[in-house]
């Protein structure tokens, strides 16, 4: 009949229908951990100015990742720490949570009184 393809050729197509799915998969998940990281990173900052201590480094490193529920829908959850100074001569670990946008949980160090 014409206008019918050989079942090789469908084949094939289905074949590079997968691979170019998976691909736009891979680089949507990139894109969205790469946001993540940015937005985090922003709301380190922020609690940081917010408790008077410096933030070093300028970045946060994903510790963690999860999978969770964000208003029914599925979602990432990620920790990610990064480090911070009272006075510029030291260094304290420090952790934020997120889930989706919404930061969940964070860690800041105490200062010790003298």
């Amino acid at each position: 009949m014409p206008g019918e393809w050989p079942a090789s050729t469908l084949r094939g197509m289905n074949g590079t229908l997968i691979l170019l799915l998976l691909t736009g998969a891979v680089i949507a998940l990139w894109l969205d951990a790469l946001s993540a990281r940015e937005l985090a990173g922003r709301r380190s900052r922020e609690l940081c100015e917010k408790a008077d201590l410096q933030w070093l480094d300028q970045s946060v490193v994903l510790q963690r990742i999860w999978l969770t529920r964000v208003n029914g829908r599925l979602a990432f959850g990620r920790k990610y720490r990064f480090e911070v100074s009272f006075d510029g001569s030291d260094r304290h670990r420090a952790s934020i949570s997120m889930s989706g946008k919404r930061v969940i949980n964070y860690a800041l160090p105490h200062r010790e009184p003298d």
